[in-house]
């Protein structure tokens, strides 16, 4: 009776791991799907999408699609989740902007009364960023409060537009996260588009 026990607690645990394992598949092939899906309607916008010529932080832009995208940038779709899953279209605390809203933006943030915030690691920040944009990865935004609050005074309290790679990029949305749980006074900005809608509408990146 005791093989017996063990021999049938062995074929539950075997069947609650093909179950765990399909189910996780269920979930991988779902995100694969919804990933397609948000690549595809957010490629088309940023692709259709026309922005009349603006300087931004003294370097003057013109949507230019000709130009070979960033290997990191040229099929999003293929991207598996997880890590590269799809980020929601809104935060608490912030307010979500296209890539179109730089135009828009663009004398104030010249007048640094908005700052460009790349969330990303420092190795993606050298590899390119938006013009003018200063570099606070998410990862400084993490840890004790008196650390992370030492790094955040580079912003000086001010309106920020925070970015990382794009819609598959959850980098910024945990550093927006944070700031606001830390109670940040100036306006959260959420560029979700990313670097990834920065390419596809034709703007170029600007090496630090």
């Amino acid at each position: 009776m005791k093989i017996s026990g063990k021999i049938s607690k062995f074929f539950f645990l075997a069947a609650t791991v093909l179950f765990a394992s399909g189910l996780s598949a269920t979930v991988q092939a779902e995100e694969a799907l919804l990933g397609a899906s948000v690549a595809a309607a957010q490629s088309k916008h940023a692709l259709e999408v026309t922005i009349p010529e603006f300087t931004l932080n003294g370097v003057a832009l013109k949507q230019d699609r000709s130009k070979p995208k960033p290997d990191a940038f040229k099929d999003p779709a293929s991207r598996k989740c997880p890590p590269f899953c799809v980020e929601p279209e809104t935060l608490p605390g912030a307010t979500t902007i296209r890539v179109e809203d730089f135009a828009k933006m663009a004398a104030d943030i010249s007048a640094k009364k908005i700052l460009i915030v790349d969330m990303r690691t420092p190795d993606w920040f050298q590899k390119g960023t938006i013009p003018g944009a200063i570099s606070l990865p998410f990862s400084d935004l993490t840890g004790p409060e008196a650390k992370v609050k030492s790094k955040i005074k580079k912003l000086e309290g001010k309106d920020i537009i925070a970015f990382c790679n794009g819609w598959w990029c959850g980098q910024s949305p945990e550093g927006i996260k944070n700031l606001v749980a830390l109670g940040y006074t100036g306006k959260i900005y959420y560029f979700r588009d990313g670097n990834q809608g920065w390419v596809d509408a034709g703007l170029p990146l600007s090496t630090p």
